[in-house]
């Protein structure tokens, strides 16, 4: 199942998992806040509060992050 996801980042946390760096994220949707975490691969620059993103999620996970202006 594919979904597409905008919002604002109302927080964004860094944690590391087995050695690899992953964003715990709370949005902000239009359905309401949704937590989802990605790889720091997809964000660089770390994410900031405030931030408006654009997330493709296939099967729930995070398969592409996309910063809005």
């Amino acid at each position: 199942m594919h979904e597409t996801l905008e919002g604002t980042i109302l927080q964004a946390q860094a944690l590391s998992i087995h050695g690899a760096v992953f964003y715990d994220l709370l949005l902000q949707t239009a359905e309401g806040p949704r937590r989802v975490r990605c790889q720091d691969t997809f964000l660089s620059p770390p994410p900031q509060a405030g931030e408006k993103l654009r997330l493709e999620l296939i099967l729930g996970n995070v398969s592409s992050v996309e910063r809005l202006l």
